[in-house]
């Protein structure tokens, strides 16, 4: 009886290569990272968060967090010309607030996502400081990103469980209206 030939030596498979780096923006004097460089400080005091104008930008996280979710939906502006995309991540380190804590942070308006995160898919993903998180787009016809600053992990954003647009701006550094938000790290326009 012949024996069976020797079986041939598997290789295993190459690991994949690196992932490239993703783009970073830049800390603020603040210690948050840019949310939009080279983007417009605009909106109301009285509005539900900081209204950042400027065609479609890089939008970044301002500090580490993890994803609740990042998906079109959770904007009441949803007319023709919207985009309507939104980001919501809760902070891993969260921010005193006159005797409350900042819980979570919410961007709208985005024309574009980095990662798809359904509301409540496990696993949630966890987002760096200064990391890429979309582009901006537009709500009402007007070029801008949306912040929202929510309290004590209240996410259901009624008054009193976020800030206004100046308590916004006082968080980011006091930022005025009409000032530019620096732009990357070497100056570039985007």
């Amino acid at each position: 009886a012949s024996l069976p030939a020797p079986a041939a030596a598997v290789t295993p498979p190459a690991p994949p290569p690196p992932e490239p780096p993703r783009p970073r923006s830049a800390q603020l004097p603040s210690g948050f990272y840019n949310p939009m460089p080279g983007g417009v400080m605009a909106g109301y005091q009285a509005d539900t968060g900081l209204d950042i104008a400027g065609s479609p930008r890089p939008v970044y996280a301002l500090a580490a967090g993890t994803l609740d979710y990042s998906e079109p939906g959770h904007t009441l502006w949803t007319g023709p010309s919207d985009t309507a995309n939104c980001v919501r991540f809760q902070l891993d380190a969260p921010i005193a607030w006159k005797g409350r804590l900042i819980t979570h942070v919410y961007y709208a308006h985005l024309s574009q996502l980095a990662s798809v995160q359904h509301e409540g898919e496990a696993p949630r993903r966890h987002v760096e400081g200064g990391e890429l998180l979309g582009v901006s787009g537009v709500a009402r016809h007007s070029p801008h990103l949306h912040i929202g600053l929510l309290l004590d992990g209240e996410v259901e954003q009624y008054r009193g469980t976020f800030l206004l647009a100046g308590d916004v701006r006082k968080v980011l550094g006091g930022y005025r209206n009409g000032e530019v938000l620096p732009r990357g790290p070497a100056g570039e326009a985007w």
